[in-house]
């Protein structure tokens, strides 16, 4: 991967986290000079985020703006630190105490799929309705534990009228939704947030039809990169797709919530 398309990423990246806090229902966006905060309203500590851009942007006085900004609002909020973006940033924050959440390798691929596979038994829909949406919030819910107000200040059904974002449900043969995840497109790169399939539906391929469908919309819209934040434990799946490692994210939690 060459400079040129890691900056494309790094700037789709930041896009990406203003549109997740902008589209929310009570989603606020604050631009410092080396920095963003993004708050949703919702009570999760990673979806009201403080987002260094680069090192100059991690100091104590930036600290110090996120701490106040998001106390005003009453809430919970994390720091979102990419390791390429920040260097010695980790070891900034655990000397301030900041608790440190489990890394999560950051993939990226310059080959978008040209075809969708189409199942017999799996069928992927572009959410355009709120019967359809209803639905992704169950396997929301249901996967994250998210709470019923969560699910509808993060994702308004105002989103049904936006390109900035699409969401996708998978449905069985049978009409039951068991698969969701939500496709952000800037830069003409395409990031999957969300994916999530329930419990007793995994290990059954259901979750790659629904990215190669979500993928393939992107192409279709322009976009010629995707990028995806893994799980450890999702790493090997999407390597064996063609993703590569591009970095590391990580969240940290200030002292009073870890």
């Amino acid at each position: 991967m060459d400079d040129k398309q890691r900056q494309r990423l790094d700037a789709h990246a930041v896009q990406a986290y203003v549109t997740i806090a902008e589209m929310s229902a009570e989603g606020e966006v604050e631009f410092g000079e080396d920095y963003i905060l993004g708050y949703t309203g919702a009570d999760l500590p990673t979806f009201n985020f403080f987002v260094p851009l680069r090192l100059t942007g991690l100091t104590d006085e930036s600290l110090a703006d996120a701490a106040a900004f998001f106390k005003t609002r009453h809430t919970m909020y994390a720091v979102s630190l990419e390791e390429h973006r920040v260097p010695d940033g980790t070891e900034y924050l655990s000397v301030r105490r900041y608790q440190p959440l489990p890394p999560q390798p950051i993939v990226a691929s310059d080959v978008l799929p040209d075809s969708v596979e189409n199942r017999d038994d799996f069928q992927v829909k572009n959410i355009t309705t709120v019967p359809d949406l209803t639905a992704f919030y169950s396997v929301l819910r249901a996967v994250y534990d998210y709470t019923p107000e969560e699910v509808m200040l993060l994702f308004p059904s105002t989103h049904l009228q936006t390109e900035r974002l699409r969401h996708y449900i998978g449905f069985t043969d049978d009409g039951l939704p068991v698969c969701a995840g939500t496709l952000i497109c800037a830069e003409n790169v395409a990031s999957v947030w969300n994916l999530a399939t329930l419990d007793n539906f995994r290990r059954r391929g259901l979750a790659t039809s629904l990215l190669n469908n979500m993928l393939f919309d992107a192409r279709q819209h322009g976009c010629d990169m995707s990028m995806i934040y893994a799980t450890p434990m999702g790493f090997s799946l999407f390597n064996e797709l063609g993703f590569k490692l591009f970095g590391m994210r990580q969240w940290f939690l200030p002292q009073e919530i870890g």
